[in-house]
């Protein structure tokens, strides 16, 4: 490790041995914010499909420490930038609601589309006494490093292409799932990092890659797109986690949980939000046992999961209209619609209808304009010449085609076949 860092504490991790912690940094891991990513799996739901993802954020934030460490000694990163990114690395997840990323949709209907756990995790930097107290006044910069409009290398290390977040999800989701699609050659990747000064960037320093690694980078960004295809959005995933999204949509919906309570404007939102996690989640849901949320929680507790009742590759579909459709203008209001038409042809309740769109976009394939246009980082190659040229100039391998969309329609089992029969002309009726 860097000679600027002093350990007090190491803790052992199953994928990089042992990770070494400074005082402050040990301080930081007994605040509630940080013990609290204990009780929050990193996947939610993928349990019920590999049994052994019972992994939280908790570890997953020790490893980004980790990672964003040996980044920025490859990088020579010293003193109060090395101590700020380090910091940064150990919260950059302590917004994260219940379940990680199924909460993030509730909390966007309650709070609107701009409602992030990022935007929760600085407010937690600046807000959170125990964090504050000891950050003392790098709490700013930490809170800053993280700020979705920062840029720059400190932040590219935690949130951009080739980030610490990535690199260790990919192979510790990998590794707790028991496959192999999300390991790639980090040591490499490490090896051949470089930074460098961009032209259209003016001074702006940038996370590249020297052209030696140009092969360990292309495994990487495989893996991230195989992660999601085979892990995230495995289909049994995508039913669970529509399942209990559901649950919590019901569960305000019916007063059960207090939606007022975690709205963004309150002063003591962080109180509240800070009491939230997988289990306390799941109890207050199950408190009322008359709601159809409390239903629902049961049968992922039971694994009695919906079925898929329609299925279709939308770039597969010959009803060129209807691929339009579900292409193009498939949206929360239309999903409710189907469900509704769905549940009435069935005779059963709307709750229990699932429509959903999964989009698998290859997006560290996209070319670097595409990217820059989406305010995303490039992937950078520096040349053996020092000049630095964007990935395509060297890749064989490209993405110019339209993300893997599957469209589903979930159903209890008894309703399965009725939702066969009827879902294609349902879907045609509602979305035209």
């Amino acid at each position: 490790m860097n000679h600027t860092l002093t350990f007090e504490a190491h803790i052992r991790d199953p994928l990089y041995g042992y990770i070494g912690l400074t005082r402050n940094e040990l301080r930081l891991l007994d605040t509630r914010p940080l013990q609290r990513l204990r009780r929050i799996k990193q996947l939610a739901n993928a349990h019920l499909v590999y049994p052994a993802a019972c992994h939280t954020r908790f570890e997953h934030s020790l490893g980004v420490l980790h990672i964003a460490t040996l980044m920025a000694r490859q990088l020579q990163i010293e003193g109060d930038d090395l101590t700020i990114l380090r910091y940064a690395a150990l919260l950059h997840d302590t917004g994260h609601g219940p379940f990680s990323h199924v909460f993030e949709a509730s909390l966007k209907v309650i709070n609107g589309k701009n409602a992030t756990h990022e935007e929760i995790t600085r407010r937690i930097i600046r807000e959170d006494e125990e964090i504050t107290s000891i950050l003392g006044e790098m709490a700013e910069g930490v809170a800053g490093l993280l700020s979705e409009d920062q840029n720059g290398i400190l932040h590219q290390i935690i949130s951009g292409n080739i980030d610490a977040d990535k690199m260790d999800y990919l192979r510790r989701d990998s590794y707790h799932t028991g496959v192999a699609y999300g390991n790639f050659d980090l040591e490499r990747v490490l090896h051949t990092l470089r930074k460098t000064q961009k032209i259209w960037a003016g001074q702006r320093e940038d996370l590249a890659i020297h052209e030696k690694g140009i092969d360990a980078i292309e495994s990487f960004r495989l893996a991230r797109f195989l992660m999601h295809a085979q892990i995230y959005h495995h289909h049994t995933n995508v039913v669970a986690n529509g399942m209990l999204q559901r649950a919590i949509e019901v569960a305000i919906r019916d007063k059960v949980v207090d939606a007022e309570k975690i709205r963004l404007e309150r002063d003591d939102l962080l109180e509240h939000y800070l009491a939230l996690d997988d289990s306390r989640l799941i109890a207050q849901i199950l408190s009322n046992p008359a709601s159809a949320a409390a239903d629902l929680v049961g049968r992922l507790e039971r694994r009695n999961l919906f079925k898929r009742g329609y299925s279709a590759y939308v770039s597969q579909e010959e009803d060129y209209l209807l691929k339009y459709q579900l292409a193009t203008k498939f949206t929360p209001r239309n999903a409710r619609a189907i469900e509704e038409a769905v549940a009435e042809e069935c005779g059963c309740n709307p709750d229990y209808i699932i429509a959903d769109l999964v989009k698998i976009e290859n997006s560290l394939f996209k070319s670097s304009s595409v990217l820059l246009e989406e305010n995303k980082f490039p992937f950078l190659i520096e040349r053996r010449d020092g000049k630095v040229k964007e990935i395509e100039r060297f890749s064989t391998l490209a993405y110019t085609g339209e993300p893997r969309t599957t469209f589903y329609i979930f159903s209890p089992e008894e309703h399965r076949e009725m939702v066969q029969e009827h879902a294609r002309e349902i879907i045609a009726e509602t979305i035209g």
